[in-house]
């Protein structure tokens, strides 16, 4: 306690020095917090984003379809897979898809084209497919000859809403998959998540074209909350309990696309480690400062007989109260600045459109993280870079200590 309320006397016995390092420090946390925040919101938007226009928060396949993909690895009881995702709260909604490679020709133009069956009911409510349509209908919720195109295959066949067009493929039952279709719509060629030459049909009319009955090659499914997907793709597949269904979260199935936002963010963090850096070396200034110019002091405290621990502490102390000041001022500083950054956001320059959604906001995001890792990092690196003087101070001689001026 003696040594604490030292600690405390000598940090506000300069008053200025104390001030101007401590705003140091604060403001180093609310730069960290505020970085933080924009990462963290602009990286959740990305992600819903990107997640809410195809792929979802997870998806279950048939054992093995993820790795190698085939028109016969299906799900084969869709309805109690339905029943068993209805009854779980995590999962906000989820939709079946069934895939199959074709080729599409009309006139005398043909090209490999990608046929996704999808339940436009289901769809509506997990992801925004209806939203990336550049001109005409969405896929019927009937089954029906109506299709919605890619623009890259409207492009390759020269089509438009109202023209028809035929699809040849191979069907499950070892037959010729062949039928016409009738272009209701064209999906977006710069905002969509569909850029190759892609057709969608309702399921069922894909199921009647590629004879697979009521089997689905894929469940899009989607949480209640991105951040736990992991977590919430473990719990479905505990919930399902069938060894012959793979549950993946988008982590995994959007590997790419994952792996790339991780290295982002490591460039994220860099920045915010050398900004940590800069306070560093300014705490490690003033405390040095502090302890040349106390020199006498130390050396009358060591020839009365205090310890060099004691001193080391004395030190630790000054420093680790000065940051916890400091970081209580920058943490409701930070605080301020992240919520009016959630709610306002920084203007992009050059808005995205992606998947139906246009992103014109850097919104920040006010979580545990953004006050939890700033606060640790600027007690560590002044902790870190105390310990130097702190052990200069300890080593000193009471003879040197007081001849000294």
């Amino acid at each position: 306690m003696i040594i604490f309320r030292m600690a405390l006397r000598n940090v506000f016995r300069n008053r200025r020095r104390s001030l101007l390092t401590g705003l140091m420090m604060a403001g180093g946390f609310v730069l960290f917090s505020a970085t933080l925040g924009i990462s963290e919101g602009t990286y959740g938007s990305i992600i819903d984003m990107f997640t809410r226009s195809r792929t979802g928060h997870a998806q279950a396949h048939a054992a093995g379809y993820l790795e190698r993909p085939s028109l016969y690895k299906a799900i084969k009881d869709l309805d109690r897979a339905g029943r068993v995702l209805d009854g779980l709260p995590e999962v906000e909604a989820w939709a079946p898809r069934v895939y199959a490679p074709s080729l599409a020709f009309a006139g005398s133009k043909t090209v490999g084209a990608q046929v996704m069956g999808i339940d436009p009911a289901r769809e509506r409510k997990a992801m925004r497919l209806e939203g990336q349509l550049a001109e005409g209908a969405f896929v019927p919720d009937r089954s029906s000859p109506g299709v919605v195109i890619s623009a890259r295959l409207a492009s390759a066949l020269a089509l438009k809403t109202g023209d028809e067009f035929s699809l040849i493929g191979q069907g499950a039952d070892g037959s010729i998959a062949n039928d016409n279709f009738r272009v209701a719509g064209i999906l977006s060629a710069s905002g969509s998540a569909f850029e190759g030459p892609w057709c969608l049909m309702h399921i069922d009319k894909a199921r009647e074209f590629l004879a697979l009955g009521n089997r689905a090659h894929e469940i899009a499914l989607v949480f209640t909350d991105y951040r736990k997907a992991r977590e919430d793709a473990a719990l479905a597949a505990a919930a399902l309990a069938d060894p012959a269904l793979d549950v993946q979260p988008w982590q995994v199935t959007e590997k790419e696309f994952y792996q790339a936002m991780l290295l982002d963010k490591k460039g994220g963090d860099i920045t915010n480690y050398v900004i940590m850096l800069i306070v560093a070396i300014g705490v490690l200034n003033t405390v040095l400062m502090s302890v040349l110019e106390r020199t006498r002091e130390y050396g009358v405290l060591k020839a009365l007989g205090t310890r060099p621990a004691s001193v080391f502490l004395l030190i630790m102390a000054e420093v680790f109260i000065l940051t916890l000041v400091s970081c209580a001022a920058g943490a409701l500083g930070a605080l301020g600045l992240n919520h009016y950054l959630a709610a306002h956001g920084i203007p992009m320059p050059t808005p995205i459109s992606y998947g139906g959604v246009r992103f014109t906001v850097m919104l920040s995001a006010v979580t545990a993280g953004t006050f939890t890792r700033p606060a640790l990092t600027v007690l560590a690196a002044a902790l870190a870079v105390g310990v130097f003087p702190a052990l200069k101070a300890a080593r000193i001689t009471p003879v040197k200590a007081l001849s000294s001026r």
